[in-house]
């Protein structure tokens, strides 16, 4: 997999998640209020977590190793 895809991968997911928390407010009747507070901070924690793991993998590295030399 490449950077590129994996980005795309995790941008998917996360507009995914988006549209979860979208729709979670029209659940509430079923899954009760604290059900929904608690899906809610779970998706925006992991919402957070992968923009936190894009902007690693966007960051340039710091050193090279070395290893990929002849």
């Amino acid at each position: 997999m490449t950077l590129e895809e994996g980005l795309e991968l995790i941008e998917n997911y996360k507009r995914g998640l988006e549209k979860f928390l979208e729709t979670l407010p029209e659940q509430s009747v079923q899954l009760g209020s604290e059900m929904v507070k608690t899906l809610t901070m779970n998706s925006k924690n992991e919402i957070a977590n992968l923009e936190a793991i894009e902007k690693a993998l966007k960051r340039p590295p710091k050193y090279e190793s070395g290893l990929n030399e002849s």
